[in-house]
């Protein structure tokens, strides 16, 4: 009997608290808020048009909605602060260096929205970075909750001579060539993409992994491969371009 007292004390008092328990609840009075997905390895980031051929290359910066999805289109305000990084090595971006929307679309039902960011390659940029940084504005569909900025520097300066270059294959290297390089080399993904993955994955898709010279160098473990699909292109460019004095050699398959 004393047994049963107690299970049944101790059901008693499991109710009893939950009963007490308060739960927090989302406040649907409020207004909604945005914030902009970073860690604190990507709230900035560098972008070089080095090797990248294109005059313009576009980044994506993640926001998010804290609150409740709507069944209509919002609006997510930005503006920028391209002077609040500014010095030490950079300048704040001038408006022929990029395009920036002043506010984008959170469609209904949705949670995020991608903010894009394009960069745009001047001549300029040869010789100085530049650095731009948006941030989130409250509005009348949003008040900006946590994280609200997000910082990027770029420049088109020449990049260092990458540890791999052949320059026995490929002359001395220069950012002509390393573009020529990287845009056949990326056109490999379509033309052969099993070897493309194999070598983008120990790698990665700029051949910046280390170990990435001598013995593991990529163009010395997939010396074939370049030579078919990279270096044999470019002596045909050299071959079509004797102006430019490339000094990309004929590759010998042997």
């Amino acid at each position: 009997m004393k047994k049963h007292l107690i299970y049944i004390l101790t059901f008693l008092m499991v109710i009893t608290s939950c009963a007490k328990e308060e739960y927090l609840k989302y406040d649907t009075s409020q207004k909604d808020g945005v914030y902009l997905e970073y860690t604190h390895e990507t709230d900035s980031v560098f972008f070089n048009f080095g090797f990248d051929s294109n005059v313009e290359h576009t980044f994506f910066v993640n926001c998010m909605l804290m609150g409740v999805p709507k069944d209509f289109d919002r609006k997510v305000s930005l503006k920028l602060s391209n002077e609040k990084y500014a010095g030490n090595g950079f300048i704040a971006a001038k408006p022929q260096y990029f395009s920036i929307p002043s506010e984008v679309t959170l469609a209904k039902d949705s949670v995020r929205v991608m903010i894009p960011v394009v960069l745009k390659r001047d001549v300029e940029l040869e010789t100085t970075r530049a650095i731009l940084t948006i941030e989130l504005l409250d509005s009348k569909d949003f008040e900006v909750r946590g994280h609200s900025e997000f910082t990027i520097s770029f420049d088109d300066k020449t990049p260092p001579t990458p540890p791999w270059w052949a320059s026995w294959s490929y002359g001395a290297f220069t950012k002509l060539k390393g573009q020529l390089f990287f845009k056949y080399f990326w056109e490999m993904e379509q033309e052969n993409k099993a070897a493309y993955e194999v070598i983008v994955q120990r790698w990665g898709r700029n051949l910046d992994k280390t170990p990435n010279s001598g013995a593991s160098s990529p163009l010395n473990t997939y010396r074939l491969t370049f030579m078919q699909y990279v270096q044999q292109k470019m002596w045909l460019y050299s071959q079509a371009n004797p102006g430019l004095n490339l000094g990309i050699s004929k590759p010998n398959f042997l």
